[in-house]
């Protein structure tokens, strides 16, 4: 029986496929990259994904990198946000890590962060504020506005020290306050 969840996994599935860097991803033996640090100076670089595979042990220590870190608990990290990420990070030819400034988020996390939204989706583990060093801020917004108009989904708002990305609706957004 073909569920809503499923129907929704294969849309996005069939979405991906279209991006070039995820259709190329999905081809039998080919790695998925992704090399990343978070606040605390942890690093991580892996090949997360081969084909269609993803590797578990990978995963696991990638939700871990993205965990909150003020109640140090990991959350979901869902396979198309690693993805994602790791597609905005190809157009650099992983020379430089991807820096998570803020991944999942508990509640209380979240209640403590001045302008968060109530509902962010970094509760569900389906954001992720991020940098890549050495490259713009706008550089990236526009590398991910380009691949948002790909997959028809993706929350991107920039500020002025991190860009968030997130796999919800699609939506832009500025809060570049100086």
């Amino acid at each position: 029986m073909l569920t809503r969840r499923r129907l929704a996994a294969l849309a996005a599935c069939a979405a991906a496929s279209s991006v070039p860097g995820l259709a190329r991803a999905a081809m039998p033996g080919t790695e998925r990259l992704i090399w990343a640090i978070n606040p605390a100076g942890e690093e991580l670089v892996a090949a997360y994904r081969t084909g269609n595979t993803y590797d578990e042990t990978a995963m696991a220590r990638l939700r871990l990198l993205f965990r909150d870190m003020h109640q140090n608990m990991p959350g979901p990290l869902p396979p198309l946000l690693v993805d994602v990420l790791s597609v905005l990070q190809e157009r650099w030819g992983y020379e430089r890590p991807l820096v998570i400034t803020s991944g999942f988020r508990t509640p209380q996390t979240n209640a403590s962060i001045e302008g968060a939204a109530p509902a962010s989706l970094h509760l569900r583990g389906l954001a992720a504020d991020i940098s890549l060093r050495g490259i713009p801020l706008t550089d990236l917004a526009n590398a991910a506005l380009w691949l948002s108009g790909q997959l028809g989904f993706m929350g991107i708002g920039l500020y002025r020290r991190f860009l968030h990305l997130d796999i919800g609706p699609r939506r832009t957004w500025t809060r570049l306050g100086f």
